[in-house]
């Protein structure tokens, strides 16, 4: 069901309905005005424009006796994603990305013009002069009521240097939620200074917080054989031969040996060549698929822990890395420009993925090493993203770090195009083989939807069944950076773009304004994966679906993502509404 049969976000078919959403809470004024908090009335004063500001949820977690949900969000994600990558596209000698732009039927961006950078005012100044404030929200399952329980500043008074809430997790009475001092230059994978929550679970009181400024990134927690796990990434890159695997260690492992009184104490269990993100347990091991963290000389892939039953600090050093991009993309700067997504244990596999983290990078990259790369009109650009960009992967490991390990393509490509600069004056992009030599067993890329860029941003397993998430980038792609009103391609390109030109595009690439964030389902081993939603469970603002998170067997919930203030009610033709939601299937 879907248009005016659903509101956004339900789907009665599969017993899917709001459990919770962002309400509208900002006013805008106009581009350099301060905004204001919506009236107790949940309306704007004369002139003011109604927001919702709060749109992702991006750290995840139940309580350790499934009572409840806790979530952590980011707020005006598009503004501070479009900040993110600007020096992604600096180092390409492309344009800027950062002029301000008002879209009544999606968002309003300011970045350094807005009241908040010009007049010095927290959270974060300069080019994400739009941040908001982060939020922590805590949903009770017996009786449906969602609690904000985001700490006072007297309690968090660096809740305004904390750009994201990113990764929860949670053991015993103790429930954490990460985040990051997010600083804008490493692109699109940008990190930060990691600030730590911890709350009691029974009652929720907040415990208090800590910095970690040796550490610039969280996004995942597990539990393991009844311990909590988390990786980092390092600030400052370790010595040669300090951590596993050949390269410089720039990611850590964590391991909680704290309480409900001490909370905040941690000992380091594993060292790696890249950031540990994402997490799952299989055969008694912890296997674990990476982000490239600061200063890396590795390509983005997968390890494994030693055993758990034995794993120590002084097994630091003895994780093993099994597979990585390097190991399935012909191209080198595509393989370099990946990263890990979801890591799953399922039927005896691993099911992994790989994906371009914010759309952009593999292009960006590509420009950047090869000037020969045409890139001065909207075809340019587009042939350039098109063939440096695939689709989400999805793969599998059998018997990870054995001597008779398997890896196995189920969606993908047999071929990718990469880009010989010696071929001719100009360079030429060529077709080759998969470095696994394999047909996908199943489909293309992003379970054959070419704008499923990240495939598993978001897995779990849920009575005998995988769900993987996706963020399907079409949605930012048609009203963004095709959008004329934005006039990204125009910055980018350093030239006016035609509104008609804009506008065709639009239609020829996009011409389903429902498709939006996906959640695909393997029911086993042997058989594709169907979808269970390709519309953002009926909500087209929904462009991602990151939370994926089981309790017990009862209630399978989704945490969805998006970067939109507008509509801030629901709207049909296509059905949408702006703002985070937490959506309960049961």
């Amino acid at each position: 069901m879907s248009g005016a049969d659903c509101k956004p976000g339900e789907d009665r078919r599969h017993r899917v309905v709001v459990a919770a959403q962002a309400e509208p809470d900002r006013c805008w004024f106009g581009f350099g005005r301060p905004t204001e908090q919506v009236g107790a009335d949940g309306r704007c004063r004369e002139g003011g424009i109604l927001q919702t500001t709060q749109q992702y949820i991006w750290a995840f977690t139940a309580d350790d006796r499934n009572r409840a949900v806790w979530w952590g969000t980011v707020a005006n994600t598009t503004a501070g994603g479009l900040a993110a990558v600007g020096p992604d596209f600096t180092a390409a000698g492309a344009g800027e990305l950062t002029q301000p732009f008002h879209d009544p039927d999606n968002v309003t961006v300011e970045f350094e013009g807005s009241y908040n950078a010009v007049h010095h005012v927290g959270p974060v100044l300069g080019a994400v002069g739009d941040a908001m404030p982060v939020q922590v929200w805590q949903y009770d399952i017996d009786s449906g009521e969602a609690i904000n329980r985001t700490p006072a500043r007297e309690h968090f008074p660096a809740i305004d240097d904390v750009v994201g809430l990113r990764a929860a997790g949670s053991l015993g009475d103790v429930v954490f939620i990460g985040g990051i001092e997010t600083a804008l230059d490493q692109g699109a994978q940008a990190g930060g200074t990691v600030v730590l929550l911890a709350y009691r679970a029974s009652d929720a009181t907040f415990l208090g917080w800590r910095r970690y400024p040796a550490w610039n990134n969280v996004k995942n927690f597990i539990v393991a054989d009844g311990r909590l796990y988390f990786g980092v990434g390092l600030a400052e890159p370790g010595r040669p031969g300090s951590g596993s695997g050949p390269n410089r260690p720039t990611g850590a492992v964590q391991r909680w040996t704290g309480d409900v009184r001490d909370p905040f104490r941690f000992e380091e269990v594993g060292r790696l060549g890249n950031q540990p993100a994402y997490f799952t347990v299989h055969h008694g091991r912890i296997v674990t698929g990476t982000w490239p963290g600061t200063g890396s000389e590795e390509h983005a892939g997968v390890y494994v822990s030693p055993p758990l039953d034995t794993l120590s600090i002084s097994d630091s050093d003895r994780w093993t890395p099994v597979f990585s991009t390097a190991g399935f993309f012909p191209d080198p700067v595509t393989a370099r420009s990946m990263v890990s997504f979801a890591v799953t244990s399922f039927e005896g596999w691993v099911y992994a993925t790989f994906g371009i983290p914010s759309v952009e990078p593999s292009m960006t990259h590509h420009l950047a090493a090869y000037p020969g790369i045409p890139r001065h009109t909207v075809p340019h650009l587009a042939l350039a993203y098109l063939k440096s960009s695939p689709a989400g992967v999805v793969y599998r490991i059998k018997d990870p770090g054995e001597a008779n390990q398997q890896v196995e393509l189920l969606y993908g490509e047999r071929k990718y195009w990469v880009y010989d600069p010696d071929a001719d004056a100009e360079g030429t992009w060529t077709r080759q083989d998969n470095l696994l030599h394999q047909d996908p067993k199943f489909g293309g890329g992003g379970f054959d939807d070419r704008w499923n860029e990240y495939v598993g941003w978001g897995a779990n397993v849920f009575r005998g069944k995988l769900y993987m998430g996706t963020f399907h980038t079409g949605k930012v792609l048609r009203d963004l950076t095709l959008n004329p009103r934005t006039g990204l391609l125009a910055g980018v390109l350093g030239h006016r773009v035609s509104e008609v030109e804009l506008r065709l595009l639009r239609r020829l690439a996009f011409p389903d304004r429902r498709t939006a964030g996906q959640v695909w389902v393997f029911d086993d081993a042997d058989s594709p994966a169907r979808p269970l939603t390709t519309t953002g469970f009926n909500n087209a603002c929904n462009w991602g679906v990151r939370g994926v998170l089981p309790v017990g067997d009862e209630h399978l919930f989704f945490g969805t993502n998006q970067g939109w203030q507008y509509p801030t009610e629901p709207r049909d033709n296509p059905p949408r509404r702006a703002g985070w939601q937490l959506l309960k299937m049961s």
